[in-house]
């Protein structure tokens, strides 16, 4: 079959299609020449199909409206005498399912990357009072984007609609793999937290590899849904303690016992504030140059506290490339950062632990100085380590010389290993000593300061240290410092 002939547009491939609908790959005639995905809807499938024709006009409607950084973008609409088209975004990485298919059971950490990418779009749509009705992993697509970021975009608004968190609606939606247990029920009605349940059932297929109520025919799980079979983890599971309440709040059959969206939004798994985005990024390089300029002034303890702020950030941005070699450069630039910020916990660490006054006379005991040394008397009794000189030995060697005759001078009295007691680098007029300056890597004299750059994938290097993966897993401590 040709491919349709789009006004504007060259159309290169078939990406897939739908009941009512087919999703082509094209480009732009004109200008940059711009990847894109149409939606060709054939206007004579709608002829006896109120319910697409509303579903079409919605969809419309909410992505003309809705614009975020996780939901496909609409750029236009037309139609010519068969056809409407929908042109969005191009997501050159396909869709969720795929990737699951691809990959089997997903790693926990990049399972937590879509979610939070998922959950940001659920906030923002909950803000708008719009419900999408249809979450699968078909309708969330991947783009991979500059440097190998990949990001989750939620798609195809067909069966959404404007619904306020107390209002209920009647009929069936969506796809009954992934459709809450409520809106199945004889009579049925359900609210804004059908979407919760679908959330559940997606974490559940990427964590296990399948969904929690996989059937051989719909007969089967048709039965599993109205049961309410008990949905079980695997024995075996490796998740941590984090992801499994969120799952298990997720998947709850009661929609009243099932986690509120405020409770979603504010679970500390999935830590939506530091959650990888541009934005988070762009703070993350902000703090960490605010850290090394604090730390090129001396300024340890808001040096310390940047680094801290900034690396929370980074860490959780490895989870946005899919290129090893990317993440890689990512982490060694982390790990540089990273041992920088344990050097200054040592560094005030040490400064924090309790010394004796060192302008604090210890007791003077005049029958232990030598008599050469007798007219320097009062400045001979300051000791930092409370050892007393030898008997009548001078830090020059004179021994009973005449009083005054000592050429060393108070300022250098050594204890008996022949150390001096007083230098005078290290004190000043008063008598204090200063504070030892303390040493910068070789990395921080340099010309250029290694901050962060937007490209990082251009950057090349080993990570410093290979085994370190700092993505907040509980079971590694390798890259913590705090």
């Amino acid at each position: 079959m040709p491919f349709p002939k789009i006004e504007g547009y060259v159309v290169t491939e078939k990406l897939g299609s739908g009941s009512y609908s087919t999703v082509y790959k094209a480009y732009t005639k004109v200008g940059a020449r711009s990847v894109v995905a149409i939606k060709c809807v054939d206007k004579s499938r709608l002829k006896h199909s109120s319910s697409a024709v509303d579903n079409l006009i919605t969809e419309i409607r909410l992505l003309k409206t809705l614009q975020h950084p996780h939901i496909v973008q609409m750029k236009e609409f037309s139609w010519d005498d068969r056809n409407i088209y929908i042109i969005t975004e191009y997501c050159s990485g396909g869709d969720l399912s795929k990737y699951i298919h691809k990959y089997g059971r997903v790693p926990e950490r990049q399972v937590l990357y879509f979610l939070q990418q998922l959950v940001s779009a659920l906030r923002f749509l909950r803000s708008h009072n719009v419900v999408h009705m249809d979450l699968k992993p078909h309708n969330l697509l991947l783009h991979e984007g500059s440097a190998g970021r990949v990001t989750l975009k939620v798609a195809d608004f067909g069966f959404a609609q404007y619904m306020a968190s107390e209002t209920l609606q009647a009929g069936i939606r969506g796809s009954p793999l992934y459709m809450a247990p409520e809106m199945l029920a004889e009579g049925a009605t359900y609210d804004a937290a059908v979407d919760l349940w679908s959330l559940g059932v997606i974490m559940y297929e990427c964590l296990f590899g399948k969904a929690p109520y996989s059937s051989g025919t719909f007969k089967e799980l048709m039965e599993k849904i109205k049961s309410k079979a008990p949905i079980e983890i695997p024995p075996k599971a490796s998740i941590s303690p984090g992801c499994r309440d969120l799952l298990t709040r997720l998947l709850q059959h009661s929609p009243e016992q099932r986690i509120t969206y405020e409770e979603l939004f504010a679970h500390p798994y999935l830590d939506l504030d530091r959650m990888p985005s541009k934005q988070n990024y762009e703070k993350a390089v902000q703090l960490i140059r605010r850290a090394v300029d604090h730390d090129g002034a001396g300024r340890l303890s808001a040096a310390l506290e940047d680094y801290c702020e900034g690396l929370k950030l980074l860490v959780a941005e490895v989870a946005r490339y899919r290129s090893a070699d990317s993440q890689q450069a990512l982490t060694a630039k982390i790990n540089t950062y990273m041992d920088r910020a344990e050097q200054i916990k040592a560094i005030l660490k040490q400064q924090s632990t309790p010394t004796p006054p060192l302008s604090t006379p210890l007791p003077l005991r005049r029958d232990l100085v030598p008599s050469c040394c007798s007219a320097g008397v009062e400045s001979h009794a300051y000791y930092y380590d409370k050892q007393p000189l030898t008997p009548n030995t001078c830090s020059c060697g004179s021994q009973g010389e005449a009083e005054g005759s000592c050429q060393c001078g108070a300022d250098n009295v050594k204890d008996k290993n022949g150390i001096n007691k007083i230098d005078k680098s290290s004190s000043n007029s008063s008598g204090s000593p200063k504070p030892k300056r303390f040493e910068l890597p070789r990395w921080f004299r340099k010309k250029d300061v290694p901050y962060l750059p937007e490209n990082i994938i251009e950057e090349t290097g080993e990570a410093t240290k290979p085994d370190c993966t700092p993505l907040g897993e509980p079971a590694n401590e390798g890259c913590k410092i705090t």
